[in-house]
């Protein structure tokens, strides 16, 4: 599975304007809404603040994955969003986050969910990969640097 698949460079957004997490939120489903038509964005708001309920999304070294499955989406999207302040996400290292991933999949899609929150998981893990999506400056070098370092972790 390669992250790339599921991220057009539509999906990158390289400066978050919200600067709290249920402002994060909205802002990162408006942003879905471009990608994909969306029926409901306030059905997947609820849905990805439900799951916040259970346990933070925020991940941890600068990261969070807010995801959920929704009746609304026919495959699987992948956001990414910046904001290099950070954010409060109430992340489990207690730090602000500056890269969000927003997935968001069908709801008979398990299997590739949960590949898609591992991988990212894994992508996120390198100190440098994660300086670098910081300092890129354009959603095409974003893109282009993601598929360049997938190689490696195939």
């Amino acid at each position: 599975m390669k992250l790339s698949d599921y991220i057009s460079k539509d999906a990158i957004v390289l400066d978050l304007k919200q600067n709290n997490k249920s402002g994060v939120i909205n802002e990162l489903v408006d942003i879905l809404s471009v990608v994909v038509p969306l029926k409901n964005k306030d059905k997947i708001i609820s849905l990805l603040e439900e799951r916040e309920t259970l346990s933070t999304t925020g991940i941890g070294n600068s990261i969070a994955v807010p995801h959920c499955k929704s009746a609304e989406i026919n495959d699987l999207f992948i956001v990414l969003a910046r904001s290099k302040e950070g954010i409060d996400f109430n992340s489990l290292d207690k730090k602000p986050v500056n890269l969000f991933f927003l997935l968001v999949s069908s709801e008979q899609s398990s299997s590739i969910h949960l590949k898609a929150l591992a991988r990212i998981a894994r992508f996120t893990k390198d100190p440098l990969i994660r300086e670098k999506l910081l300092s890129l400056d354009s959603a095409n070098l974003v893109l282009e640097f993601i598929k360049e370092k997938e190689i490696g972790l195939e």
